[in-house]
């Protein structure tokens, strides 16, 4: 028995060591709570450090909501992705637990009176220590949190803005005491999302505390609020395109600047929405960690997305990724067919410049070639969708609802193709081809540059319809079928 268990017990050890080194130190970093001591408590978070991290990154607190947990917040709401795309740090903390054992960030809800913890203190000195401690940029520390968490955001915001540069409360409020006492050292730059049909912080406020959360203003007195104190009167006003028209709900962007200063306060209405984090469940319009981090992005000198910086293409395959072009979404009302789906927006673009070597016809195809739903436009010279000349959503033929389309070219002009999604959650690597030089493929009707059963069936199956129509006559016929199979086999490049 003891020559056993000194076996098993070095079976173990030795497992464990193993372990220890196949895992690297950031790996194991990163899989964990850090203790990190403050006023007394030993406090907790995680955190995700890009590999290949430049010098001088900026910092994101990500905080949970009342109940809540660090672990949920890093793992399902697409942080940590959106910083190896970006090239930030993102630090999840931990509230402590109040007498009913649920996390959370003591803002003086009414049923945390007389709790005595320093939560403005911890994310402070937490997101010093961390700048210190990654060699982070000083000047670009945001934090960022759901409901209890988006509260405490406010709070920050009043009382911590010389530690922190922006602030994005996504579903909170501001209660009444903090209104009227918020005086803050430094005045930062705001982003809110909040939601009309929100049933736990009330869109028309709860000054009669019938929630039990205690007294605070409505949502639109609290925007009012931060524009006075921002001193940013001038307010420019959009509705976004409705990507998702099966959820409910739409969004109202309020952009409030001024002339005479640099800060800015984004203000996204979402009409029916509830209490969500928009783009990860409710709403899905808008991703609400995207639009966070351009928001924290923009306003401290980043550039952010939403640009047009072409990269080039040429014929044939190219291997493009808009992954790093999340967030960034062109609409294209009233300059193009939104599809079978009715949406006018194309989501989370990216732009590619082509110079057409010859005049003629050229096919622009991600049919089967992306795992996602795509959607592509044409536009002549520049990207703004004014200058569309050809657009489509989805393709007959092709799966995942990929994409071919066809335009015509003039010899030496230049055109500029946007890659884009159905919706915010569309997005990623792919294989766009581009064909032509001036060559007619009539018979490809699925864009996969050859002529063949697959074509034939699509042909057959919109028989007596202009779907597969050749020959222009606007019906599918024995005279389209003729075209068809005098095409028959590989397109000619």
């Amino acid at each position: 028995m003891v020559t056993s268990f000194i076996m098993y017990s070095w079976i173990m050890n030795h497992a464990i060591l193993t372990l220890v080194f196949l895992v690297s130190p950031a790996g194991l970093l990163q899989a964990q709570n850090i203790d990190f001591e403050h006023d007394g408590l030993t406090r907790r978070y995680r955190i995700h450090v890009p590999q290949d991290l430049e010098a001088n990154a900026p910092l994101v607190l990500v905080l949970h909501g009342y109940g809540g947990n660090n672990n949920d917040m890093k793992n399902n709401y697409g942080w940590t992705e959106l910083a190896d795309q970006r090239g930030f740090v993102v630090a999840f903390p931990n509230g402590t637990r109040d007498p009913s054992n649920n996390r959370f960030w003591n803002v003086g809800y009414d049923f945390h009176q007389g709790l005595d913890v320093d939560d403005d203190g911890f994310l402070a000195s937490l997101a010093v220590h961390l700048q210190d401690l990654h060699d982070l940029d000083p000047a670009r520390a945001f934090v960022t949190g759901f409901s209890n968490g988006a509260e405490m955001c406010f709070q920050l915001a009043c009382r911590e803005s010389a530690t922190f540069a922006a602030f994005a409360p996504i579903t909170g409020m501001m209660l009444d005491t903090l209104f009227v006492n918020c005086a803050p050292l430094v005045i930062r730059p705001i982003l809110s999302m909040n939601g009309t049909a929100d049933d736990t912080t009330l869109f028309q406020g709860d000054m009669g505390n019938t929630g039990g959360w205690g007294a605070y203003r409505s949502i639109p007195e609290t925007m009012d609020f931060w524009a006075n104190l921002l001193q940013v009167p001038d307010m420019n006003r959009a509705y976004l395109p409705n990507t998702d028209p099966d959820d409910g709900s739409t969004v109202r962007l309020d952009v409030y600047s001024s002339g005479l200063n640099e800060r800015m306060l984004k203000y996204y209405l979402v009409n029916g929405g509830g209490h969500d984090w928009p783009g990860q469940w409710g709403n899905m319009d808008v991703s609400a960690t995207v639009e966070a981090w351009n928001f924290f992005d923009t306003v401290t000198g980043g550039q952010g997305v939403g640009g047009c910086e072409p990269q080039t293409v040429s014929l044939g395959d190219n291997a493009v990724d808009t992954t790093a072009s999340r967030g960034n979404t062109i609409d294209l009302a009233g300059f193009c067919d939104p599809g079978e789906f009715g949406s006018d927006a194309s989501t989370n673009t990216a732009f590619y410049e082509f110079v057409a070597p010859a005049s003629g016809p050229y096919t622009i195809s991600t049919c089967n070639q992306a795992a996602w739903d795509t959607r592509l436009s044409v536009h002549a010279g520049a990207c703004a969708p004014e200058n569309v000349v050809a657009c489509l959503d989805d393709t007959v033929g092709c799966d995942v609802y990929t994409t071919t389309i066809e335009f015509t070219a003039s010899a030496g002009s230049l055109y500029v193709i946007a890659l884009g999604g159905f919706s915010i959650t569309d997005y990623g690597p792919a294989t766009m081809t581009i064909s032509g030089d001036g060559f007619v493929c009539l018979g490809d009707l699925n864009g996969d540059r050859t002529v063949s059963g697959a074509d034939l069936a699509i042909m057959l199956a919109y028989w007596n319809l202009p779907d597969a129509d050749l020959n222009g006559d606007g019906n599918t016929s024995g005279a389209d079928l003729t075209i068809l199979l005098a095409s028959w086999g590989a397109c000619d490049a």
